[in-house]
């Protein structure tokens, strides 16, 4: 009996790990892409990998298989799908022929640095039973905000609709430079900062009092699959950061504020009897 159910979770642990190897393997396509100059191809499969990436961990907890391996082999998956794959595929779309401006060139390198230590932080902290939050913008919504401009462009050029084609070359390597490059760091500072970031569950079914409002923006945003993938990741990504970095920011906002009241109370002398 003990060795059947010792045999079915050796089973079992198979399916996520192989999640994980796919979503591996995607990355490293998307490395072999934007070695071609497959930008658009090279965007895709970086946010499927975080389609992937997102799902071996429920499996994972679905069958109650979580291990540190799991843990482990995430981690050297991540790193290539989510720091090596986007660190090349802007490299190749936005610095490869700027070549006068090699000081760049290091922006593709600190974002794989600091996913890298993002990274590495995760594996000393995480449990494998979860969390309400991440310290640190995960790796994967680093590396989608990073790319998915690329093939959001490429969409709005084929969509037919005459406003989105006018719009799409404001997405185009020259003109999107500046804020690629606000974008690479912001991402790759806050994958190494301090700051409090929802998981999943927390974010999509948490982040409302009523459990309701929570269904309904999730189902909300699903919709936009039936526009197009590109759009979906494109919509979810804008709409965490923002919740994210707004919260982040009052949060810092209101600390700063009970820190200056208090540094103020200090000095207001006490009353003389």
């Amino acid at each position: 009996m003990v060795q059947n159910k010792l045999k079915s979770k050796n089973v079992k642990i198979i399916f996520p790990s192989l999640i994980t190897c796919f979503s591996m393997i995607v990355g490293f396509t998307s490395i072999l892409a934007s070695a071609e100059k497959k930008f658009v191809l090279a965007g895709v499969l970086i946010l499927v990998a975080i389609i992937l990436d997102g799902l071996d961990g429920k499996v994972a907890r679905i069958t109650n298989t979580a291990s540190e391996f799991g843990i482990q082999l995430d981690s050297l998956s991540d790193l290539i799908a989510f720091g090596v794959a986007p660190a090349v595929l802007f490299y190749r779309y936005f610095l490869y022929n700027r070549v006068e401006q090699n000081i760049f060139h290091l922006l593709p390198a600190m974002f794989l640095l600091c996913g890298a230590i993002r990274l590495a932080r995760f594996n000393v902290t995480a449990s494998i039973h979860g969390k309400y939050y991440f310290t640190g913008l995960p790796i994967p919504a680093a590396a989608g905000a990073l790319v998915v401009w690329i093939p959001l462009k490429d969409w709005m050029e084929q969509s037919g609709w005459q406003s989105l084609v006018d719009l799409a070359p404001y997405l185009e390597p020259d003109t999107m430079f500046r804020y690629a490059v606000a974008i690479i760091v912001i991402t790759s500072l806050s994958m190494v900062s301090n700051m409090k970031f929802d998981t999943f569950n927390t974010f999509w079914f948490n982040l409302y009092p009523n459990r309701y409002v929570n269904y309904a923006v999730f189902i909300f945003f699903l919709c936009f699959l039936f526009i197009h993938f590109v759009v979906f990741m494109f919509a979810i990504m804008v709409y965490y950061m923002t919740v994210m970095y707004s919260r982040g920011s009052l949060v810092s906002l209101q600390r700063r504020w009970k820190e200056s009241l208090k540094v103020k109370a200090k000095h207001i002398p006490d009353d003389l009897d």
